[in-house]
């Protein structure tokens, strides 16, 4: 027999909570996004989803640290592989793609939507997580420097910078288009640009 705890019974109901807010802003925007469709969505009532959260904010900033486990796993993952730096940061933007295309945009998309809101705390918080993002890329970057597979007049901070504006608004475009033109082609143009500005070959 499975005994199951308090803390784990806590912990699954707020993973369904941070879903549905996750699922509720792709699908309504974040200012749309309220405690009482969090309840609907997952078929509790706004008590339940209290007991967890104090606020809907408080929602979003543990989406925020969802949102950061899954972009620096992609990079973590990728990081520790055998691959040249180059391959790398290819690879890392092919995974983004490939959850981003299954999930609808969640990261990138929820990324700019709680932004939208204008919290100063929430945006303080998506501050920290780009910033750890950014700086991850630039030290990949840096690697291939030293490899001699990235140019080294390149300015790191700003190829890094680069590198995650051209992935955030990639993303931006696909959803504002309603998810009408085919990512995987899209995402590998832009990608060859972006690699025939920093290689150094």
């Amino acid at each position: 027999m499975v005994v199951v705890t308090q803390r784990e019974n806590t912990e699954v109901r707020q993973k369904q909570i941070v879903s549905a807010a996750r699922r509720l802003i792709v699908k309504f925007g974040s200012e749309h996004v309220t405690v009482r469709r969090m309840a609907k969505e997952i078929g509790v009532s706004e008590g339940a989803i209290y007991r967890h959260f104090k606020s809907k904010n408080d929602v979003l900033s543990f989406l925020i640290n969802d949102i950061e486990e899954t972009l620096v796993g992609d990079i973590d993952k990728n990081f520790r592989s055998p691959l040249s730096s180059l391959e790398t940061l290819q690879k890392i933007i092919a995974d983004h793609m490939s959850s981003i295309e299954q999930r609808k945009g969640v990261s990138f998309q929820v990324i700019a939507e709680i932004i939208s809101l204008g919290d100063k705390k929430l945006n303080k918080k998506i501050y920290a997580v780009i910033d750890n993002y950014i700086n991850r890329i630039k030290n990949i970057m840096a690697e291939g420097v030293k490899e001699g597979a990235i140019r080294a007049d390149i300015d790191l901070d700003s190829a890094a910078l680069l590198f995650f504006g051209m992935t955030q608004g990639l993303v931006n475009i696909w959803a504002l288009s309603q998810y009408n033109f085919n990512l995987q082609q899209r995402y590998q143009a832009v990608w060859n640009v972006f690699r025939n500005s920093i290689s150094s070959r």
